[in-house]
């Protein structure tokens, strides 16, 4: 038996086998209407998580502009990289705000394997799930902005950064409280049919759940 060969000797291709048995982080896009509060809470989410990658994209337009995007970005991400390092999931996570145009947007997003991320009728809703449910009474934008402000889950300049010291720990309390109104009355029909200008009969809403759940 050669010294090479020996028992102590180091496996053939040893460093091949290494590299290929470290765990990749999971990549995830994120292409978002928000400017800040939304890329605040993903990238903290991205350096909260283990073995979990977020590149999150912000850009001002229209729920069906924003899924054209994120088409785009899948694509070129698809073209430029080998099946197994591509983004395990897409996400478009969108507001409703003055926009009605989120079935188009939603068609988009099936056609193209993407997950479309609706907040009804904007992000801090979910953020308030953190404390407790939203309120049924609470469907437009202002009034939720500023409860969300009275809870300090907001903080900063128009209140548009998230305060992770409130909200820190308690994501699984967010996802129950977000399943309890998602769930009141008939507002997941309503969610899936997107009908424009009937987006109060979904609200208060956030599909953020399903992203919690296919991050794990």
């Amino acid at each position: 038996m050669s010294r090479r060969e020996g028992k102590y000797a180091a496996p053939r291709h040893g460093r091949n086998v290494r590299r290929n048995t470290r765990a990749r982080a999971k990549r995830y896009l994120v292409v978002c209407g928000g400017q800040a509060t939304e890329p605040e809470y993903f990238e903290h989410m991205s350096s909260s998580l283990n073995s979990v990658a977020i590149r999150v994209i912000s850009k001002t337009m229209a729920p069906s502009q924003l899924a054209d995007y994120a088409v785009r970005c899948k694509r070129d991400d698809e073209r430029n990289n080998d099946p197994e390092d591509c983004y395990c999931a897409v996400f478009v996570v969108v507001d409703v705000d003055d926009y009605h145009d989120h079935r188009q947007a939603q068609r988009i997003c099936k056609d193209n394997g993407i997950r479309l991320i609706i907040s009804n009728p904007c992000f801090e809703v979910w953020l308030i799930d953190h404390i407790r449910r939203c309120p049924a009474s609470y469907a437009d934008t202002p009034a939720v902005e500023r409860y969300a402000g009275e809870l300090k889950v907001v903080m900063g300049a128009r209140n548009k950064h998230v305060n992770f010291e409130v909200i820190d720990g308690l994501t699984q309390k967010a996802v129950q409280n977000a399943e309890r109104h998602n769930s009141e009355g008939n507002k997941a029909m309503a969610r899936r049919q997107l009908e424009p200008y009937r987006e109060s009969d979904y609200a208060p809403w956030t599909d953020m759940t399903d992203v919690i759940e296919a991050m794990g």
